[in-house]
């Protein structure tokens, strides 16, 4: 497969006849000679074999929480994220989590074939101011380093206090599951999920899913690897 390969992570519910949708499709048909669509990710050993991985986030909402696949993928591949409404994501924070560019499905035909060419290249598809402010927030965190050492040796504290149950539940929260989808997974009850989640607010401080997700997700690396 060719080095310049992409894969496109579509939901599949999409309309296709959308102009944004349209656009994307044919910009990556002219700059990439090979391209596969599916609405699932590729295994972990097959995704080596693309150079960049288009998310169509369509039909979800990640201003604050980005899925925790999204974010293990992107520390390991180029990732962009399209065909979303301006309100449904904070660049900043997609910035911070490795991802790699944002089209909008706002933005002119011009403006995505600029950016695919921009990224294709190594760069980012960020605003400048973005940009500066993720990279402040970056010197913030380097300038307390052994603080946030500490802060991840308490959490791995909290961690091993965690029953297994509750782990596999935070693990599926961190992606933004439902409990629904997690009672399904776990082929438990809507009643004992919520009882996993209790348990695991207390014990990791968490006031809500949102204060848990954020939690796992920022520890993620070190506490819950994903199972590939």
């Amino acid at each position: 497969m060719s080095q310049q390969a992409i894969f496109v992570k579509t939901t599949f519910q999409s309309s296709f006849h959308s102009e944004s949708y349209t656009t994307i499709l044919k910009t990556i048909q002219a700059l990439f000679g090979d391209i596969k669509m599916d609405d699932t990710l590729p295994k972990a050993e097959q995704r080596s074999q693309y150079y960049l991985f288009l998310i169509d986030g369509s039909k979800n909402n990640w201003h604050d929480l980005i899925p925790a696949d999204l974010i293990c993928l992107a520390k390991q591949h180029c990732i962009v994220i399209f065909n979303v409404d301006k309100d449904s994501v904070c660049e900043k924070n997609l910035l911070l989590n490795h991802i790699n560019g944002v089209f909008y499905k706002s933005d002119e035909p011009e403006d995505i074939f600029k950016g695919l060419v921009r990224v294709s290249a190594g760069e980012l598809w960020f605003t400048r101011k973005v940009i500066s402010q993720a990279f402040n927030d970056i010197l913030a965190v380097t300038t307390s380093f052994s603080s946030l050492k500490d802060k991840v040796e308490r959490k791995q504290d909290d961690y091993a206090h965690l029953t297994k149950r509750e782990k596999s539940v935070i693990h599926l929260i961190a992606q933004g599951a439902s409990n629904n989808i997690i009672a399904d997974k776990l082929n438990i009850s809507d009643h004992t999920v919520k009882t996993h989640l209790y348990s695991a607010f207390k014990k990791t401080n968490s006031r809500n899913r949102i204060e848990l997700a954020n939690w796992a997700q920022r520890y993620i690396s070190v506490l819950l690897p994903l199972v590939k």
